[in-house]
C-alpha cells in the first residue's frame, strides 16, 4: 500500500468504526485488524488516536465551511444558496460516514476540550453564515418572516444529526440520507414562503 492510501484507509475505517461500533471500539488494534496491518503501522501515519479523530473532524469542518462559502458565492438566489449548501453538507456527511455528528454527541460532555472547542467553533461559524442567508431571504420576502434565522440554521445541523442517529439506531447500511431531494424539499416547505 502507498503511504497516502494507507492513511486514507485508516481515516475511512476509523470513521466507520466510530459510527458502527462506537468510540470505545475506536482502537488502533481494531482499525489495524480491519485493514490487515499491524497496530504499529497506524502510528507510522498518525502520532496518536486523537490525531485520527482530529483529521476526521477537520476534514468535515473544512469541507462544510467551504460548501457554505461556495454556496454564498455561486448561488444566484437564496433558495439556490440554501440548496447548494445542504447538498454539499449531505455529501460531506456521507463521505465521512456520519462520524462527526456521532463525535459531536460523544464530545459534548467530554472533558477533552480540544475536540469540543473545534466542533463548537464550527457550529457557531456555520450558524452565522446560514443565518445570514436566511436573513437575506427574509429581506427579499422569500423566507418566512416568522422564523428565527439562528434557530433555523441550527435546525439544519440538528436535522443531519438526527438522520445520522436514526441511521445508527436502525443499524442501516447504505447512504445516511436516502433521498436528499425529498429532505431538502421538506426543509424548504417549512422555511420558504408559499
Amino acid at each position: 500500500m502507498r503511504e497516502s492510501s494507507t492513511k486514507e484507509k485508516i481515516i475511512e475505517v476509523g470513521a466507520e468504526i466510530i459510527v458502527k461500533e462506537g468510540l470505545r471500539k475506536f482502537t488502533a488494534k481494531n482499525i489495524a485488524s480491519k485493514l490487515g496491518i499491524t497496530d504499529a503501522a497506524i502510528f507510522k501515519h498518525f502520532p496518536s488516536m486523537d490525531e485520527i479523530i482530529m483529521e476526521i473532524i477537520n476534514r468535515y469542518v473544512s469541507r462544510c465551511m467551504e460548501s457554505v462559502n461556495k454556496a454564498i458565492q455561486e448561488g444566484k438566489s437564496v433558495q439556490e444558496k440554501l440548496e447548494l449548501l445542504m447538498r454539499a453538507h449531505i455529501e460531506v456527511l456521507e463521505e465521512t460516514k456520519g462520524a462527526v455528528p456521532i463525535l459531536c454527541f460523544e464530545f459534548a460532555r467530554a472533558e477533552n476540550r480540544k475536540f469540543f472547542d473545534l466542533l463548537h467553533d464550527f457550529v457557531e461559524n456555520y450558524k452565522e453564515k446560514v443565518s445570514k442567508i436566511l436573513r437575506d431571504g427574509q429581506e427579499q420576502k422569500v423566507v418566512r418572516e416568522d422564523i428565527n434565522p439562528e434557530e433555523t440554521a441550527m435546525f439544519f445541523i440538528g436535522l443531519l444529526q438526527a438522520k445520522t442517529f436514526a441511521y445508527v439506531m436502525e443499524n442501516r447500511t447504505g447512504p445516511i440520507i436516502e433521498n436528499p431531494d425529498s429532505l431538502i424539499s421538506q426543509l424548504f416547505y417549512g422555511i420558504l414562503r408559499h
